[in-house]
């Protein structure tokens, strides 16, 4: 993407001294609590970078797009970051060094999660991963097909839309790895579980439909009693409150980025702009058109 381009979409940019070669950071508020940093580093010598927490805390998921750095905490921790690999980091009220080679690339894709835009999606809150405070890594892994597609797409994408439902795509998907393996029964297969992710991905690709647990099960080969028994197995959560979850939030996505309610309730399934309405008041414990208005 041209550079006139990243400015048009939103990047700011943040570049090192020319002397110290071609060391350059581009950043992009996706959300309150969530940035977005693309930085391709290639210093003429050893560099180090002074990296400061120590007003708050939050999660750190870095894709690791070519070479390797390092980062050094305050207490002698280092966590690896490398191509190929995504590291997921919990942090709080730490300070440390970013460490990286001479005359060696290192091209990263960050996002980088507010404490308080963490507990919205992990209710348990930072204390459950950070129980002590300081720095930790919680996974490193090579990256997952659908991760690398996820930050191909936020590299190149221009619209506010499509980068707030990336990032959180990225998000859900570390997240979801975070939590241990449930142990209940009946033992699903892995055709099972695929068949199940098949209905995630209808609710949100089809959201403007009407979409049945009758339909779903037909279009993914489920019976009613699996997919609801499945559901709770793969998502802790019935398929209704998921599909609402989802309705909702891609709602209220339109709506910030300037869709009329009748719009917003038309797009995610709602055929009388009176029962979207209702639904989103009663999830959200507001109505649809203060949120245009504020927008507006």
């Amino acid at each position: 993407m041209r550079e006139q381009d990243r400015e048009v979409a939103g990047w700011t940019r943040r570049q090192l001294d020319p002397g110290m070669g071609e060391c350059r950071a581009d950043q992009r508020q996706v959300d309150q609590g969530l940035l977005l940093v693309h930085s391709d580093y290639r210093p003429r010598l050893a560099l180090v970078e002074q990296s400061k927490h120590d007003d708050g805390g939050g999660m750190v998921i870095t894709i690791g797009l070519e070479g390797a750095s390092a980062y050094v905490t305050r207490d002698g921790e280092q966590l690896r970051f490398r191509g190929g690999h995504t590291t997921v980091t919990a942090f709080r009220h730490t300070s440390g060094e970013r460490r990286f080679e001479a005359n060696q690339r290192a091209a990263q894709l960050r996002v980088l999660v507010g404490e308080e835009a963490l507990a919205r999606y992990w209710p348990e809150g930072l204390a459950s991963l950070l129980p002590d405070g300081g720095a930790r890594q919680l996974a490193h892994a090579a990256t997952t097909a659908a991760c690398a597609q996820h930050a191909r797409a936020l590299l190149r994408a221009t619209d506010p839309l499509a980068v707030h439902i990336g990032v959180l795509s990225l998000l859900a998907e570390q997240l979801r790895a975070l939590r241990p393996a449930p142990s209940a029964v009946p033992r699903w297969s892995e055709t099972d579980i695929a068949r199940l992710e098949r209905v995630h991905a209808l609710m949100q690709e089809q959201m403007a439909q009407e979409l049945t647990l009758d339909y779903l099960c037909a279009q993914a080969g489920l019976s009613l009693f699996k997919l609801k028994q499945g559901w709770r197995y793969r998502y802790n959560d019935s398929p209704q409150r998921t599909l609402l979850a989802l309705r909702m939030q891609r709602a209220k996505l339109l709506l910030e980025n300037g869709c009329q309610v009748a719009q917003a309730g038309w797009q995610t399934g709602y055929r009388h702009p009176a029962n979207f309405s209702a639904a989103f008041s009663r999830y959200f414990g507001y109505a649809p058109k203060t949120v245009a208005r504020a927008k507006g």
